[in-house]
């Protein structure tokens, strides 16, 4: 009896040391302490055995409390001092929102025996999200306690000599977006055999409809951003979901769907070709002074094929991200895309976008690296556009307005969230690593690169933890389209 005692008043030491001074002991501290408790409880198990989830950031001091870089940049604006109560409390409430959601993956990717000598995760969150989010908010949260670290081993740099070796790079990478402009600006299609793939939804929400719903949604927000209902973003994304043709030379070259698959007693990973899945997810970008919705698609390859046995590209999975930036009115502002692993970043701007002007002045950019632009013949609100991949490298080839095609195989939606807890024998399993990559989707690539700082070069990643860029830094999840696309001055179109 005395040993529980002094645990709880250690766990209410800690706590208080957390989130500041109590406003004094009341009715629920009990049960707060018994949520504090189960709090640490969980985290706990999520170390112990590896499940830790990497999409979004802790917040130190804040064992609830995840961010992004988006939500990080909202700092700048002091939310606890300068903006209204409301403006301030809806922000920390996304902050915790994302840490209990991230909580509830951990818990179901623990094994089925550490999940019974824990309370039962839907029931601790009936009981403890309130209380919880209410004891957070005790204090205001440090600036350096919600800052988002870069995506760069430092280190790396350092004993690489990045220094001196970044300018060759750099030369090398100019020499690879020329021979990209080339191969793209030349484009005359696919050569065949090719496989065509789109979703099993029709669009049938209109132009009209999508910016009543955006415009809507930014004039009742707290922080005017365009939060949608589930539906009407579950419609934004069938309008916008892409077309594919794939050039198809091998089974590399047929996209699936991500499962775990037990070999011998192994979990391995596994793309079901049977069944062909994109997977979305929304996200937000400042540009100006608004906020913007992104629609992030993701589709898995099972490999990328080594054409020789020393090939530095080749291995274990590969993918494709699309992704569609829309503006207040649901017209796109621009497009882009990734690899699963960060690499190849390109965008395609439609002539009427305000960006347009970009692809005709890169040559004027003093970044190291600049940004690989294209000019999109897309109309302003192009739904399905179809994207041409190559076989095998899976690049990107062209963009071009979708268009019907007989006998197209179809592929579903799912959210991208599924992936962070995919079904694994008798229990649940991460589709990503702890610390947000795939290990063993490693590329030799990475023995002559780890200079530049990206960890595992060429290995596949997790939303979140995309840096495309090894001359400098920058991320697929920047918070503003000025930092994304080096602008300069920031807020092109004033």
């Amino acid at each position: 009896m005395l040993r529980s005692t002094c645990l709880l008043l250690i766990i209410l030491a800690g706590s208080l040391g957390l989130f500041g001074c109590s406003t004094g002991p009341g009715a629920g501290a009990p049960a707060l302490l018994q949520c504090l408790q189960q709090l640490e409880q969980l985290q706990e198990a999520v170390q112990r055995y590896g499940v830790q989830d990497a999409q979004y950031q802790p917040v130190a001091g804040f064992p609830t409390y995840r961010t992004t870089r988006f939500w990080s940049s909202f700092q700048g604006q002091d939310l606890d001092q300068q903006l209204d109560q409301q403006q301030a409390h809806w922000w920390r409430r996304q902050l915790h929102s994302l840490g209990m959601d991230s909580l509830a993956l951990e818990w179901s990717n623990l094994p089925p025996s550490a999940q019974r000598a824990l309370p039962d995760f839907r029931h601790f969150q009936q009981q403890c999200d309130g209380q919880l989010f209410q004891h957070s908010l005790q204090r205001p949260i440090p600036a350096d306690a919600i800052d988002v670290a870069d995506s760069y081993n430092d280190l790396q740099r350092f004993f690489g000599l990045y220094a001196l070796i970044k300018y060759a790079a750099a030369a090398s990478i100019a020499e690879y977006q020329e021979e990209m402009r080339e191969r793209i600006n030349a484009f005359n299609g696919l050569p065949p055999p090719t496989r065509v793939y789109g979703p099993r939804q029709k669009p049938v929400t209109t132009g009209q409809e999508i910016s009543q719903w955006i415009r809507q949604s930014m004039e009742n927000h707290p922080l005017a951003l365009p939060e949608l209902t589930a539906d009407q973003l579950q419609a934004l994304f069938i309008h916008h979901a892409p077309q594919l043709e794939i050039a198809y030379t091998s089974a590399a070259d047929i996209p699936g769907t991500a499962q775990w698959r037990n070999r011998n007693g192994q979990l391995t990973r596994h793309i079901n070709t049977q069944q062909t899945t994109l997977y979305t997810y929304p996200s937000y970008i400042r540009f100006q002074q608004n906020i913007l919705l992104q629609l992030n698609y993701t589709l898995w390859f099972s490999e990328r094929p080594k054409p020789t046995a020393d090939d530095w590209y080749g291995g274990k999975l590969d993918g494709l991200v699309w992704r569609v930036t829309l503006q207040s009115d649901g017209s796109v502002l621009f497009y882009d895309s990734i690899h699963p692993c960060g690499c190849y970043h390109s965008v395609h701007i439609p002539d009427h976008s305000q960006l347009a002007p970009l692809t005709d002045s890169r040559a004027t950019s003093t970044a190291l690296e600049p940004i690989l632009f294209f000019r999109s013949t897309l109309p302003p609100a192009a739904a399905q556009p179809r994207l041409h991949v190559e076989s095998a490298t899976h690049y990107l080839a062209q963009v071009t307005p979708g268009r019907d095609t007989p006998g197209a195989r179809q592929y579903q939606l799912q959210p991208y969230d599924s992936l962070r807890a995919l079904a694994a024998g008798s229990g649940f399993k991460n589709w990503f690593d702890a610390d947000g990559l795939i290990a063993s989707s490693a590329r030799r690539e990475r023995f002559f690169l780890w200079p530049l700082g990206v960890e595992n070069t060429g290995a596949m990643r997790q939303q979140g933890n995309h840096a495309i860029a090894f001359a400098g830094k920058r991320h697929f999840d920047e918070a503003s389209v000025e930092t994304l696309l080096d602008l300069d001055p920031p807020g092109l179109g004033h």
